[in-house]
């Protein structure tokens, strides 16, 4: 009798096995950026500069706060998002660094915030640039809708 209730369990597991998995607990590729040269990143995602092999700083964008409006609705506050990056560099040390700043909403303009992080004994300038969301997604917007646009300076 205690084989038949083994049966229809060997048989279910993996099926459980394969509904656990969530495309959306994806990360993204991480991507490679070059110093005084814009590029973007998603939520979870990371950027290694210069390169992998040999990377100096690495970015990652760990959360994403924002309010966005829907689309017919009258909003009193602008949309806005305020990322989280987890910042690595080339010595082990990390640093989380909630943007903007200045603690002030962040619209989609040129420039919303600039600020400067040490890392590797140096000082790099971080520009972040703007935010875009994906079309399509302003009624229901998640993280993941998301891209960050920023720009890591490396003044001599």
């Amino acid at each position: 009798m205690k084989n038949l209730l083994y049966l229809p369990m060997a048989l279910l597991l993996p099926l459980l096995a394969a509904c656990s998995s969530k495309d959306s607990d994806a990360e993204p590729q991480g991507v490679v950026a070059a110093f005084d040269q814009d590029f973007t990143l998603q939520y979870r995602q990371s950027s290694s500069l210069p390169q992998v092999a040999s990377s100096e700083l690495t970015l990652r964008l760990d959360d994403l706060q924002f309010s966005i409006c829907p689309s017919k609705a009258n909003c009193l506050v602008p949309d806005h998002v305020q990322p989280t990056f987890t910042i690595s560099g080339r010595d082990a040390q990390t640093q989380t660094l909630k943007l903007p700043s200045s603690g002030r909403l962040v619209v989609n303009s040129q420039y919303p915030d600039t600020t400067s992080v040490r890392a590797n004994g140096r000082r790099y300038i971080l520009h972040f640039t703007g935010w875009n969301l994906a079309a399509n997604k302003q009624d229901n917007p998640m993280k993941q809708d998301f891209t960050i646009s920023l720009r890591v300076e490396k003044p001599e």
